[in-house]
């Protein structure tokens, strides 16, 4: 009896002891430690993340069966994108958004309390412009979700010149400015606009393009440099700086950072990689998906694409004066209408000429500086081709993107490979059933030629781009690739050929201010004792209007009509 009654007494003082023990552990497993305040310094913060980000790819110590190959499955995506994320994948970079997102919160305590910490809010003046821009270009995000930039340049006046100090219009984005625009500012911000602004922080330090990874990654940009510009080493005079006078602090050339907004060249002066190593990383990646070789003294200046089109050219030492890298983006050029493109007074006499030369299956070219809009205008006259005709694109690499943007069209694009070179696609959509061939642009003799004999005999109608600024330059250009390249040995029978195979050529300009318009249509008549230039478009800069000043002959005659 006594027994049983030790028994039943021990169980009741057992079971609430191992109750206690099993609620403390499980209290501990999922009660935040406590942090002291270095741990919620940003550069600790972002060494913390890197090491929980390494744990969980390292991370082998998973259970068996289905969890496991979950888990597996996870580690393998998380690594991948880890080493990925830098190439362009938009699904790899908020995927590595939402584990660091997670693991700031869960496991390195933050909340709407510790963010205060990281980021003090009542006091803006002490955190960095750059992390002020995250948090704007955060809360647009919330607010508008696409097309971030643009409402952030219209609101802020970050769409226009300014005047510096000494008197010079350009185009800049300041601290002051980032600073001004953070204080103007009508949208409430909230715990989650900080928190993504430090997610995003730490996503760019660690994995992204670091300074450059929102201007890069938004598609309201057409370019991104960094790079280019600022003093390529520190040559100290002790002397001077200890007796001369005081002087402002210039910029290295881990400080520049410019993009190109709707034709725009805006100097990005609020922001900056730091220092040479992190320009360095993102130049040593940010080429890698698609490229031949890899970067290195042998190899100095490779040209590359992203994962998004997205065309890159980097360059390092010894041949530039320091780490450099160009984004020239495609996804914000959109195949838009072309009223929308050419809005200046008599556009109409402009947009008919070229709903006739398109309908006439005439060959033309699309000339013009970088960035003076030739792609976009080849994507929107693409509208007025018979739909029944097969499209073949050939490109150095995929930027016209074509097939996305006219998916119910015929279209096939090829691109150089290796030893596959444009020449070997040009000669290959031949026997592809081509009735429009597009040439995404002409950058070599060789490529000149092939187009030549594309438009004499191999499709309906040929397309391409380059960037002579007359057409006489360009003729000149296309003859003498036919000369060297092609054995033609008649200077006057090659520059016939050239005169035969193209019937316009379509002038594209912008202008300092970001205005991009048709600056000319010029046809080219070609007759027995040579060519004549006729042109039928002409812009006139001062009044900023079109005069259609000549007849098109041949094909498309009927165009003087729209007088």
């Amino acid at each position: 009896m006594n027994i049983y009654f030790i028994m039943i007494l021990s169980v009741l003082i057992c079971t609430p002891a191992v109750y206690l023990i099993r609620e403390g552990r499980g209290r501990k497993e999922h009660e935040m430690p406590v942090f002291k305040d270095d741990h919620f310094k940003l550069e600790n913060l972002i060494e913390s993340v890197r090491t929980c980000i390494n744990g969980k790819i390292s991370d082998e110590s998973v259970p068996v069966g289905d969890t496991a190959i979950k888990r597996g499955i996870m580690r393998a995506k998380l690594r991948n994108a880890v080493r990925e994320a830098c190439q362009g994948d938009m699904g790899d970079r908020e995927f590595l958004k939402v584990h660091i997102r997670e693991i700031l919160q869960k496991d390195l305590g933050i909340d709407e309390n510790t963010i205060g910490k990281v980021y003090d809010f009542e006091a803006p003046e002490l955190i960095d412009a750059r992390d002020i821009f995250g948090y704007l270009y955060a809360v647009y995000t919330r607010v508008f979700g696409l097309h971030v930039f643009s409402h952030m340049a219209g609101d802020f006046g970050w769409d226009r010149d300014i005047t510096d100090e000494k008197g010079r219009k350009r185009g800049i984005i300041s601290e002051s400015m980032v600073r001004e625009a953070y204080e103007k500012c009508e949208y409430e911000g909230y715990f989650t606009d900080k928190l993504e602004m430090l997610t995003q922080r730490c996503y760019e330090s660690l994995y992204g393009h670091d300074a450059a990874d929102i201007l890069i990654m938004d598609g309201d940009i057409d370019g991104v440099s960094g790079g280019t510009g600022g003093k390529t080493r520190l040559e100290y005079n002790y002397l001077e700086e200890l007796f001369g006078p005081e002087k402002k602090k210039e910029p290295n050339i881990w400080d520049t950072i410019y993009c190109v907004y709707r034709g725009r060249l805006i100097h990005m002066s609020f922001l900056s990689f730091g220092r040479t190593e992190n320009l360095e990383r993102v130049v040593k990646n940010i080429y890698r998906y698609n490229s031949r070789t890899t970067l290195s003294k042998r190899d100095p200046l490779l040209q590359s694409s992203m994962k998004n089109n997205s065309r890159v050219m980097v360059a390092r030492p010894p041949v530039s004066d320091g780490w450099t890298f160009f984004v020239r983006k495609f996804t914000s050029s959109n195949a838009e209408s072309i009223g929308s493109l050419i809005t200046d007074e008599g556009s109409g006499y402009v947009i008919e000429l070229l709903k006739r030369i398109v309908g006439a299956e005439l060959n033309f070219v699309v000339s013009g500086n970088t960035g003076g809009g030739k792609t976009t205008l080849v994507k929107a006259l693409i509208e007025f081709i018979n739909p029944n005709y097969a499209l073949r694109i050939v490109e150095s690499n995929f930027e016209l993107n074509i097939n996305n943007l006219y998916p119910d069209r015929n279209v096939h694009v090829l691109q150089e490979r290796g030893d596959f070179t444009i020449h070997d696609a040009i000669a290959a959509c031949k026997k592809t059933d081509t009735d429009v061939l597009i040439l995404g642009e002409v950058n070599e003799p060789k490529v000149a030629g092939a187009f030549i004999q594309v438009a004499q005999s191999g499709s309906k109608m040929a397309i391409t781009t380059l960037h002579h600024e007359t057409t006489r330059k360009l003729i000149e250009y296309m003859r003498n690739a036919l000369v060297c390249e092609w054995g033609i040995s008649d200077i006057s029978i090659a520059e016939k050929q050239v005169a035969d195979s193209i019937n316009f050529d379509i002038h594209m300009v912008h202008d300092v201010e970001g205005h991009h318009y048709i600056e000319r249509i010029t046809q080219i008549i070609s007759g027995e004792c040579g060519y004549t230039l006729k042109d039928i478009v002409l812009f006139d800069k001062i009044n900023r209007c079109y005069t259609l000043c000549g007849k098109v002959e041949g094909a498309a005659a009927e165009t003087d009509s729209v007088k």
